[in-house]
């Protein structure tokens, strides 16, 4: 197994680990943990979702006349990746279509992903390739999970999320992983989502289409995680109530719908990739 990637400057530390090029450990300049360390009740800390979110209905999806199945988040966050530049402050790998990812994903594709620590942050760069002749359909999500309380002395209920603007749509949940109909009332107040465990008793908090371009993760006590993005288009908010972590989650996509049975082309929130282009998604995690 492919030993974890430590990169490093101005006193972020982040450890990357090529198992599924996810970040294990993210540290500030006090040696204080940010991320989740994946003990119980969920045992991830940052994974990547490609070519799917959640789940497809059966656990299936439908290219052509074809049927190919598709594990829960997809292919990317169990497979170790090819780590392809290395240096003090960065690391890139680079997980690409084989025998393996086409039994479940028939395109050809390559997906890199380049993490770098600078000026107090580490900036994550996803870059989706469609190396085939067809057009290429998926949704691509992140899946960092943060410390909740942010300091150990730091009441859980005394934590808020501030999006930069106004998040008034409703949002949306998931039944077994598959998307429901029913909307929810947002209860965001105008910028700011106030954590409360009541609020992920029915299971995550997804914002489809976000106004914002970043938010602000903090405590009472002045700790702070500033995320922000560029291409993706939801932020999904999820813990299990009681546990010791919140999921921020920049998404371009969705789950699929409870029931739906359509082409994998036709599934609602897919970005549809030509054939050669590629395509790029980013966000920035500053530590104050």
């Amino acid at each position: 197994m492919a030993k974890p990637v430590v990169i490093r400057a101005a006193g972020i530390t982040a450890t990357i680990d090529p198992y599924g090029a996810e970040p294990v450990s993210l540290r500030g300049p006090e040696g204080h943990e940010y991320l989740w360390q994946g003990s119980e009740p969920w045992g991830g800390r940052s994974p990547v979702l490609f070519p799917i979110i959640c789940r497809v209905p059966d656990d299936q999806i439908l290219v052509g006349d074809q049927s190919y199945s598709m594990p829960q988040h997809g292919l990317a966050r169990k497979r170790t990746w090819a780590a392809v530049d290395f240096g003090a402050d960065r690391a890139t790998f680079v997980l690409a279509a084989d025998e393996r990812t086409r039994e479940h994903y028939p395109f050809d594709f390559a997906l890199a992903v380049a993490y770098r620590v600078e000026d107090g942050a580490l900036t994550t760069q996803f870059t989706v390739e469609n190396r085939g002749t067809e057009p290429m359909p998926f949704s691509l999500g992140s899946h960092p999970a943060f410390i909740w309380p942010l300091e150990p002395d730091s009441p859980r209920s005394s934590h808020d999320i501030v999006f930069d603007e106004p998040e008034t749509a409703d949002f949306r949940r998931v039944e077994n992983n598959l998307m429901v109909a029913e909307t929810f009332h947002n209860p965001a107040w105008e910028k700011v989502l106030t954590l409360n465990d009541s609020w992920f008793t029915d299971g995550a908090m997804i914002m489809t289409n976000v106004a914002s371009k970043g938010l602000t993760y903090s405590s009472a006590m002045g700790r702070q995680v500033r995320m922000t993005w560029e291409g993706f288009t939801g932020i999904t908010v999820w813990t299990i109530p009681g546990a010791k972590f919140v999921c921020i989650e920049p998404w371009r996509g969705m789950p699929a719908p409870v029931g739906y049975t359509g082409q994998f082309a036709g599934k609602p929130g897919n970005v549809i990739l030509a054939a050669g282009e590629r395509a790029e998604f980013s966000y920035r995690i500053e530590l104050r």
